[in-house]
């Protein structure tokens, strides 16, 4: 992903995001600081402020409330991801350890909560009040992913009804919320702010069910294990084509296999090696391939110009990488 080139129509409002951020998470003493200072340096491609910062640019240009929306959704972002890590008992993050695991889980947690109430600390006008709704929205759709996520697993609900319900919650929320927050932020009118909420929406399911595909392609440096989605029963697309596709024995089987807690690496390698050799990522892929068309759509009604490419250029790289 060239965010170089994305980033070009905002990359001084993303200077000022970076020294912020760093801002609102250090200088309180003790090993907080530590753990602080590691975060820093894992920070990720920050797709959501960048998301963001692009939706406001579109429109009636960035703000600094545009700043501080993107600023709160990222430390929202960022205590999400490490309440997951604990949840999920996960040692390695994108291959960099976990805080609960240099750290242990009641610090992480804690932690976690810290960076949440960062986030009312970032309010500073009465604007800002008035957009606490649609922010608070998101807090609320992370954690009802999860446990939509752990109930389908559990119960083994393989069905598409239910993996969209999961991934709407959990990626396709946080991503909405970006660009409508920011396109709000920049004080624009209702049908851009519509279109700029449609166009994360869709490019939350594309990005996500990319996510998932890498799991069933080992040869790609993720960062994480290969095959980890099925260790963890966790419902993905390729998988529910798969079932969708078996027959009632062969179905079972899969099933089955998929209720282990210890499954041997040999198993799922044949299991993925199954899915993709019956094309069902390609399916999937064409799934990813619908919700960019039907994202870019969203942005028909603006002129060209270099923020609408790099939305354009954005959208497609998240649902194109391989990492």
């Amino acid at each position: 992903m060239d965010l170089k080139n994305i980033t070009h129509p905002i990359r001084d409002y993303l200077e000022l995001f970076d020294k912020r951020f760093s801002e609102s998470v250090s200088l309180e003493g003790f090993f907080i600081d530590d753990i602080s200072e590691y975060i820093l340096k894992q920070s990720g491609k920050k797709i959501r402020p960048i998301l963001t910062f692009l939706s406001a640019k579109i429109t009636k240009g960035v703000t600094s409330q545009t700043i501080r929306c993107a600023l709160i959704l990222e430390l929202i972002h960022t205590a999400s991801l490490i309440h997951d890590d604990v949840i999920d008992d996960s040692e390695k993050r994108r291959g960099k350890e976990t805080l609960n695991f240099i750290w242990g889980n009641n610090a992480a947690v804690l932690y976690g909560d810290y960076i949440y109430g960062k986030c009312l600390e970032v309010i500073e006008t009465e604007s800002d009040f008035k957009l606490l709704p649609t922010l608070a929205k998101i807090t609320s759709n992370l954690p009802l992913g999860e446990l939509m996520q752990k109930d389908v697993s559990e119960r083994l609900d393989y069905s598409e009804e239910s993996y969209f319900k999961v991934i709407s919650n959990k990626t396709a929320a946080m991503m909405e919320v970006a660009a409508e927050i920011g396109a709000m932020s920049a004080g624009a009118e209702t049908e851009d702010i519509q279109s700029l909420k449609s166009f994360g929406y869709y490019m939350g399911l594309a990005f996500q069910i990319r996510d998932d595909i890498l799991d069933y392609f080992p040869e790609f440096n993720t960062g994480k294990p290969f095959g980890n989605d099925i260790k963890e029963k966790k419902i993905t697309l390729p998988l529910i084509f798969l079932l969708n596709e078996s027959s009632q024995k062969d179905r079972e089987e899969i099933l089955n296999f998929i209720k282990q807690d210890n499954k041997k690496e040999k198993d799922i390698l044949n299991l993925i090696n199954r899915v993709r050799d019956e094309g069902f990522v390609d399916r999937a892929e064409e799934k990813v391939m619908m919700f960019c068309n039907l994202a870019e759509i969203q942005l028909n009604r603006y002129k060209d110009t270099d923020a609408k490419s790099s939305l354009i250029e954005l959208l497609h790289s998240s649902a194109k990488r391989e990492n």
